[in-house]
């Protein structure tokens, strides 16, 4: 993952995807931006990042 990927961002509550831009990367979180919102992703897992917008919980998977 590199900045300005596109990457899907799932919401674990509505079963929603959406694609994202990466704005933000750091030794284990990432920002993505989706329409005018930044969500702060944690990586939890090798692979799988974790954040929480507005009380919802989102995932994203690389590699």
């Amino acid at each position: 993952m590199r900045l300005d990927d596109m990457v899907t961002v799932t919401c674990t509550d509505t079963d929603k995807t959406e694609k994202g831009k990466v704005v933000r990367l750091g030794r284990d979180r990432a920002d993505i931006m989706i329409g005018p919102a930044v969500i702060s992703f944690r990586m939890t897992k090798p692979g799988l990042y974790v954040g929480n917008l507005h009380g919802l919980e989102f995932t994203m998977k690389t590699g």
